[in-house]
C-alpha cells in the first residue's frame, strides 16, 4: 500500500512538472536597427511578446524622434517571429563592422532569450543567408512605420 501511494505521488509530480505553461513566451527579445555617422540617422525596432516599438531620429537635427510608435502584436505574428529566429545559427554569426566609426552606416541585430544574448553589426543592406528570413521580417515590420 505504501509503495502504491509513493507511485501515485510520483506520477502526480511528473504530470505537474511536465505541463506546458499557457503563458506567452516573453523571454525572447529582438532589437534591430541601423546607425549612420555624422548624426545622419538611426533607428531601432524592438520586438517582444508584448509588442513592437519603433523609433527613428536624426541626431544632428534633433534629439526628439521623428517616429516613435508602439503597437500590439498578435499571437500568430509572435509565432511567425519566433519561427523566423534560428537562435543557434544566430549565435554562430561573428559580424562586427564599425562603418559608423568612419562616418558610414551599420545595421545591427541583438537577440536575447533568457540568459543568452548575442549582437551582430554588418554593412547596411548586407543579406546574411543564415538569417535572411529574420532580416526580411525586420524589414517588413520597419516598413509599417514609414
Amino acid at each position: 500500500m505504501q509503495y502504491r501511494i509513493i507511485y501515485i505521488l510520483f506520477l502526480l509530480f511528473l504530470s505537474i512538472s511536465c505541463r506546458k505553461s499557457d503563458e506567452p513566451d516573453d523571454s525572447l527579445i529582438i532589437k534591430a536597427g541601423f546607425a549612420c555617422g555624422w548624426g545622419a540617422g538611426e533607428d531601432t525596432l524592438e520586438i517582444s511578446g508584448s509588442g513592437i516599438k519603433y523609433n527613428y531620429y536624426v541626431p544632428r537635427e534633433s534629439s526628439q524622434p521623428v517616429i516613435d510608435e508602439t503597437r500590439n502584436i498578435t499571437d500568430s505574428e509572435w509565432r511567425e517571429i519566433k519561427e523566423a529566429v534560428d537562435l543557434n545559427a544566430f549565435l554562430e554569426l561573428n559580424y562586427n563592422t564599425c562603418n559608423i566609426c568612419v562616418d558610414g552606416c551599420d545595421e545591427w541585430i541583438f537577440i536575447q532569450n533568457n540568459e543568452t544574448s548575442h549582437r551582430i553589426s554588418y554593412d547596411k543592406g548586407l543579406q546574411i543567408e543564415t538569417i535572411k528570413e529574420l532580416q526580411d521580417l525586420i524589414s517588413r515590420l520597419k516598413a509599417e512605420f514609414h
